[in-house]
């Protein structure tokens, strides 16, 4: 009686066949590649959930992907500040008053902001556009010396240029220097969503 063959080959001839260990070295680092690129993806997608979720919370209005208009200010302590410098930061630009109740009041939740956030990835600049010093020294007084950075918009120049129409505003500055976003009137920036927005766009938080 002649031997059964399988796939042509004599039953008592066939040996099993062993992966060589290259090939199953190979298959492991495909999959743990594979499994990581898409653990990656779902946390990029979480990421990007999370930092919408936080802008449409906040109202905080996308803007034209285009440079922020350049302004150079006297500073408070002496000096300027010219915006072009802070390029490489996030940068939070706040038009202000101290006539402005709603101002007034939004100011404390800045300065924790400020503090919970890594100045190396992240500047608060607050553009007064009140009519001298006097009033800006006294109403900050009362709170300390602020961890912000404050400058003088005499005649709200800067702030119509930027198109500031009511008091407080603030825009959001990317690292590139570009406008991303626009916040009209007071927030509370101990909301976990403005550190996820701001965050989002790679300011780090102070260790």
């Amino acid at each position: 009686m002649s031997t059964r063959l399988y796939s042509g080959v004599p039953i008592e001839g066939r040996r099993a066949w062993i992966f060589p260990r290259w090939l199953k070295e190979s298959f492991m680092l495909f999959a743990l590649a594979a499994v990581g690129t898409v653990a990656a993806i779902k946390v990029a997608h979480q990421r990007s959930g999370d930092f919408e979720r936080a802008r449409s919370t906040l109202e905080a209005d996308e803007l034209p992907l285009v440079a922020a208009p350049a302004f150079a200010l006297p500073a408070r302590g002496g000096g300027q500040l010219d915006l072009a410098q802070l390029k490489g930061k996030v940068v939070l630009v706040n038009f202000w008053a101290t006539w402005c109740p709603p101002c007034r009041d939004e100011e404390p939740s800045l300065r924790e902001l400020v503090e919970r956030l890594s100045p190396d990835s992240f500047q608060l600049v607050a553009v007064s556009v009140d009519d001298g010093w006097d009033q800006v020294d006294k109403f900050l007084a009362a709170g300390g010396e602020p961890p912000y950075s404050v400058v003088l918009d005499r005649g709200a120049v800067v702030s119509g240029t930027w198109g500031t129409t009511k008091f407080p505003e603030s825009y959001v500055i990317d690292v590139s220097g570009n406008l991303r976003f626009k916040l009209v009137g007071q927030r509370n920036w101990t909301d976990l969503n403005a550190l996820t927005l701001l965050q989002g766009l790679g300011a780090r938080r102070a260790h």
